[in-house]
């Protein structure tokens, strides 16, 4: 959905007053951003192979990797607002009897823990792309566009580091503390290995 909107589209969605898209979706598209950069530096490299500080097989290979990790990013931004309407639907179910109210607090509890899942996507994404673009892209590249990539590199940091609060923003409302005790420490696992 937001993956066919221009940019202009998106953003005025983003500002307008809709709840959706909201944060959690714009990181997921920032994600994609930031690998579109990464790609770009390789794509400049590997146009004039003389300049590819390596091998060109293997560049040829992670780019094709960030490329997959690109259009993930969409679907997880499209994923981010329909998980945040799934819990709005589940606040909407009635709770007038005792079986409604179980019935309702069921499907919170399954939205809640589902829209908690999609930042945390977000986050396992975007550290492997980090990861191939720090340790795998960076070195093979034209030293001319180095600069993009780096640029590509920080925004996926900023992502990875700012959807953690999405992750919060979701277990606070999760009644099992096991669960949302897993689903925390495996967003606190992710922001300190970077």
């Amino acid at each position: 959905m937001f993956e066919k909107m221009s940019v202009e589209q998106y953003c005025q969605s983003l500002a307008s007053s809709s709840p959706t898209p909201g944060g959690g979706s714009a990181l997921a598209f920032v994600g994609a951003i930031a690998c579109s950069l990464v790609e770009m530096a390789a794509s400049v490299t590997l146009a004039k192979p003389q300049t590819v500080n390596g091998d060109a097989d293997y560049l040829t290979r992670e780019l094709a990797s960030i490329t997959r990790a690109r259009k993930c990013l969409y679907k997880l931004s499209d994923d981010d607002a329909e998980a945040y309407g799934n819990i709005v639907s589940a606040r909407k179910l009635p709770k007038d009897t005792d079986e409604q109210s179980k019935r309702r607090t069921a499907e919170m509890q399954k939205a809640f823990h589902k829209a908690t899942l999609v930042p945390l996507d977000v986050m396992n994404l975007c550290r492997d792309v980090l990861k191939r673009a720090e340790t795998r892209v960076l070195p093979n590249l034209s030293k001319y566009i180095v600069s993009d990539c780096e640029i590509g590199i920080s925004l996926l940091r900023t992502v990875i580091k700012y959807s953690i609060e999405n992750v919060y923003a979701n277990t606070v409302f999760i009644r099992d503390d096991k669960l949302k005790n897993s689903l925390e420490t495996q967003a606190r696992e992710i922001v300190d290995s970077l």
